[in-house]
């Protein structure tokens, strides 16, 4: 199979512009498909998921399909102001309990179906979304989400064998664990091990911490290609002084980072970031199934906390707001055409 170069994008997007970059991959999320329990009737939002995805595959890009997140975690403020994180499910209200019996069934069901409507679009799948985190795992533990990621594969792929289907692991303190779960589980071995992991931004490190985590994965899973379901570097924001770290605050309270590479975070130190990232890359190709790169487009807003000043969501992109490409898209641009 082709080296996976797969770019994240979720608002408007400019189709010459991403294949003069070099991306042949685009990664794609569904909603639940069924608007009840009993009729098989289609929901609107799935239907609306399953016409964007179509035009993606109509303009020449193959996809990287995501079955329905079971939510995630947003930041609101408490009674004295300080953000707290709460947790919005993303499924039908219908659904049954996550964790029980009969969630896991209708999952499955979910995702069969997804594997037989669309599955000619998307070759590979992740199930959910970072769900050994809490903040996308809601009330699943983690042998819970384990079950729901082996449960789903199996329906995927007794619909169609050929899938790749696996999940994108946080890269938490519980990601390792996770990981063991999932490929020691006699039921089935994902296709690969998936991972996202934000040095310089969300954790400690920099580009070069990709060799030695990707050999790490690679040994752990004894042998499994690695896919780099999700990675970047945030262009903008200010880091944390000493004391506002040890004060725990989120980085949406104080509107910083806590970590960060080099000089920052700034265009050029984004740009340079992603050069080194994927040198790092092309030389661990040969355990590697791709990248896909976070993301393709600014946003307005960050979606943690919804203001318009807070870097933690709104600077990721490639391009600005106004999709004029900042310094890490001719850098993409370069680096692309060597793993290409």
């Amino acid at each position: 199979m082709e080296f996976i170069n797969g770019i994240t994008s979720h608002g408007t997007w400019d189709i010459a512009l991403m294949k003069a970059a070099g991306f042949g991959w685009v990664r794609a999320g569904f909603p639940y498909p069924f608007a009840d329990l009993g009729t098989g009737a289609l929901s609107e939002e799935y239907l609306q998921a399953r016409e964007h995805a179509r035009r993606w595959a109509a303009a020449g890009f193959r996809l990287i399909g995501g079955t329905p997140g079971l939510g995630h975690g947003i930041y609101q403020p408490d009674a004295v102001g300080d953000l707290r994180m709460v947790f919005e499910s993303h499924l039908p209200a219908w659904m049954a309990e996550p964790g029980s019996e009969e969630f896991y069934q209708q999952y499955e069901r979910g995702c069969a179906f997804l594997a037989k409507d669309v599955g000619s679009l998307a070759p590979v799948w992740q199930v959910a979304n970072e769900i050994d985190w809490e903040q996308f795992a809601g009330p699943l533990d983690l042998r819970q989400a384990a079950e729901l990621v082996i449960r789903s594969a199996i329906a995927m792929k007794g619909v169609d064998p050929g899938l790749l289907v696996s999940t994108n692991c946080s890269g938490s303190p519980a990601t390792n664990e996770f990981i063991g779960l999932l490929f020691n589980d006699p039921r089935l071995k994902p296709d690969y091990c998936g991972i996202d992991q934000y040095y310089g931004s969300w954790q400690p490190g920099g580009p070069q911490a990709w060799a030695e985590r990707i050999d790490e994965l690679y040994a752990l899973t004894r042998g499994v290609k690695i896919f780099v379901n999700e990675w970047g570097y945030a262009s903008a924001g200010a880091m944390m002084t000493a004391a506002e770290h040890r004060s725990g605050a989120p980085n949406c309270q104080l509107k910083k980072w806590v970590f960060g590479w080099d000089a920052g975070h700034t265009p050029e130190v984004q740009a340079e970031f992603i050069r080194q990232t994927m040198d790092v890359f092309l030389r661990k190709r040969e355990k590697l199934l791709g990248q896909c790169f976070f993301r393709w487009e600014d946003t307005e807003t960050c979606w943690q906390c919804g203001k318009p000043d807070c870097p933690v969501e709104t600077a990721w992109g490639l391009v600005d707001v106004k999709s004029r490409p900042k310094p890490a898209y001719i850098v993409m641009k370069e680096s692309i055409s060597l793993l290409a």
